[in-house]
């Protein structure tokens, strides 16, 4: 339970969401980012529904002095149309709470 709860903390912790409407669309932004070592199953979490996955990254952003992290997990929906995302995102977001969220993929114009 204790590594369940420490996973969950982790996800919690990162500010930036990037959800797809498509579990494809999340493994081919995850190869792109290079951050498919990066893996956590929603199996690992009894909040989270266990089709989730969620790949964790990093982006740095500005130069210099002003140099910053941003940790962020991509994810997906865990069926296609609007309906599903819509229902699978609202849950995301109320138990992940993240402070800013990207749609990604196809039907975002990826």
């Amino acid at each position: 339970m204790a590594a369940a709860t420490s996973k969950l903390r982790l996800l919690k912790s990162r500010p930036l969401c990037i959800i797809c409407a498509k579990p494809q669309e999340a493994e081919i932004i995850a190869k792109t980012l290079e951050i498919t070592e990066h893996h956590i199953s929603g199996l690992d979490i009894p909040e989270i529904n266990d089709g989730h996955s969620f790949y964790l990254g990093t982006f740095t952003i500005g130069e210099g002095k002003k140099k910053r992290s941003l940790e962020y997990y991509v994810t997906s929906s865990l069926r296609q149309g609007i309906q599903a995302f819509a229902t699978h995102a609202s849950v995301l977001f109320h138990v992940l709470r993240p402070q800013f969220a990207v749609h990604a993929g196809v039907c975002a114009g990826y």
